[in-house]
């Protein structure tokens, strides 16, 4: 018999054909499998092209990409059976005893995306075919893809209040030292959210803000009083340059009192 092993990446491809993961929020990818037990010249079929007995799949995975399940095409073709090592690194797949000739055997396997990191730059697949038919010239196959990390983030912002009115008494920037000598107060709320995995699993996030820092002749506009990244209720992480450069004397919030009860 001959057979013959073609897979590919079901995800897209780049400009020069490679196959690129991007991987997000997806916990799984898919390895289409096809093979084929066709004549080696099909001019002329009845050289060889025979059955191939005990026809066998082995494939081999990197940790970053161990093997999850199989999937069959269903509704086509006659199932395939896979058994798998204990760490998913490795597993066997039986794809007939006999192969018929002109047999085609098309199926996925389903390999998990938890291994992949943001250091993961490429991965690759060993495919290997044997069977104890005469078959000269089976030589492995390798699947390669590029990997990319998309992290589903969006950013909204507000500013409270929504309108600024400039005015009052111009004053040197060594003549400030409170709080309320740099003129009304605005506060920009700014959310990030993250819709996919982790971001403690693929690497780091940092947000940039942007504002209008100083007039054309070097006075200040906007200047910055408090930042405060709140991660969690209670725990909040540092701002890159701190704010409040001059060391201004801040008004503490007064505490709120409480409505007592009758």
């Amino acid at each position: 018999g001959t057979p013959l092993g073609v897979s590919r990446w079901l995800c897209c491809r780049g400009d020069d054909g490679a196959a690129i993961l991007a991987i997000s929020d997806q916990k799984d990818v898919a390895l289409e499998i096809h093979v084929t037990n066709e004549p080696s010249e099909p001019a002329e079929p009845q050289r060889d092209g025979d059955d191939a007995h005990e026809a066998l799949l082995s494939a081999s995975f990197p940790p970053e990409l161990p093997y999850s399940a199989l999937r069959h095409d269903e509704g086509r073709l006659a199932p395939v059976l896979c058994l798998a090592n204990q760490n998913g690194s490795r597993v066997e797949c039986e794809l007939g005893n006999p192969l018929r000739r002109g047999a085609e055997v098309r199926f996925f396997l389903i390999l998990s995306t938890s291994g992949i990191t943001l250091q993961t730059t490429d991965l690759a697949v060993e495919l290997a075919l044997s069977t104890i038919s005469e078959q000269p010239g089976l030589t492995p196959v390798v699947a390669r893809a590029r990997v990319v990390i998309e992290l589903p983030l969006s950013v909204t912002g507000v500013a409270v209040p929504p309108r600024l009115f400039f005015g009052g008494t111009v004053r040197g920037e060594s003549a400030v030292k409170r709080e309320s000598q740099v003129g009304s107060a605005v506060r920009f709320e700014v959310a990030v959210s993250n819709r996919g995995q982790s971001v403690k699993t693929l690497g780091s996030a940092f947000l940039t803000l942007l504002w209008p820092h100083e007039l054309p002749n070097g006075k200040w506009l906007l200047y910055p009083l408090h930042m405060e990244l709140a991660v969690a209720p209670g725990q909040a992480l540092p701002c890159s340059p701190a704010a409040n450069p001059l060391r201004l004397a801040l008004v503490r919030p007064r505490p709120r009192g409480r409505a007592g009860a009758r």
